[in-house]
């Protein structure tokens, strides 16, 4: 196939965008805890409100532990905003939400800003060097944990505000 003249500038464009994303791993399942289920019917409603998002995969519910386990489509982006938010719109909170990732080395420290798929992630309160291989991101923030863990957090997140990422938006995470 022969290119035509300018066409391999937008193949050129899209391997810098779309192939760093690939490169660096891909999100594989979170694991969350969901505040309020109490019947069958709320843990139905939720999945159902999950299953929309087209990058998802599978849920399993588990109402006794309330929590959801919910796997994602390879090669697919992931947006855990859009997670989150599944579960706020069928009307319930998020306790916590820890996603799998699976790294391909990634150097890491604490406020480490590190970008994925259009994202950016800050690492708090972290002791490993090196990211490889499938590793378990603890979310951090309103949307991402219950109010009492939250507080927890409080000090850790207002000296990363300090430090930021350069962004206005991003994600706190920890491991």
């Amino acid at each position: 196939m022969i290119l035509k003249k300018g066409n391999h500038k937008w193949l050129i464009l899209y391997f810098v965008i779309y192939l760093p994303g690939i490169a660096q791993g891909q999100f594989k399942s979170v694991e969350m805890g969901i505040d309020g289920l109490t019947c069958s019917m709320c843990s139905r409603s939720v999945e159902m409100s999950l299953v929309k998002l087209d990058f998802i995969d599978r849920i399993e519910m588990d109402l006794n532990s309330n929590r959801s386990e919910i796997f994602f489509r390879e090669g697919m982006y992931v947006s855990i905003d859009k997670v989150a938010q599944a579960v706020i719109d069928a009307g319930f909170s998020v306790a916590y939400l820890n996603a799998l990732f699976d790294f391909k080395e990634q150097p890491i420290d604490t406020h480490t800003c590190w970008n994925y798929a259009y994202e950016t992630y800050h690492f708090l309160e972290v002791s490993q060097p090196q990211l490889k291989g499938e590793t378990v991101l603890k979310f951090i923030g309103t949307n991402f944990l219950s109010r009492t863990e939250l507080k927890k957090w409080e000090a850790q997140l207002s000296a990363a505000k300090n430090k930021g990422c350069g962004q206005n938006e991003y994600y706190s995470v920890t491991l």
